[in-house]
């Protein structure tokens, strides 16, 4: 399963529904708040997408509390300033990927789909 986190559902939606049709089981959390909340029960994701500004805790955040739960989890952090992400403390602590906007759903696809066989 992979969980996405945006706070913008028409694109949650929409990368979720993508995502299904490539075989992929998603659930979609709204905020940092709920994201952090589901991160916490049973079962943890297989990989976690999440958009760096939502509401509650941003990105890295949620990524740190991800990781913490699973060491070597795939985490993919999307923004429209990745160079302001990359060079954050929190990004290369917790080794996150971070995608820039508009995102390559191909790229995004490809480097899924080779981390979660990885790691699963």
């Amino acid at each position: 399963m992979l969980l996405i986190v945006d706070d913008d559902r028409r694109t949650a939606t929409l990368l979720g529904r993508m995502l299904r049709q490539d075989g992929y089981d998603t659930e979609v959390e709204p905020d940092g708040a709920t994201a952090l909340a589901r991160l916490a029960r049973e079962p943890i994701p297989d990989a976690l997408i999440t958009d760096y500004h939502v509401p509650g805790a941003n990105g890295l955040v949620i990524a740190q509390r991800a990781r913490a739960r699973r060491s070597g989890l795939p985490i993919f952090v999307v923004t429209g300033d990745p160079e302001s992400v990359v060079t954050a403390p929190l990004a290369r602590e917790s080794a996150v990927e971070v995608i820039g906007k508009p995102v390559d759903y191909a790229s995004l696809l490809a480097r899924l789909h080779a981390l979660v066989r990885v790691y699963a």
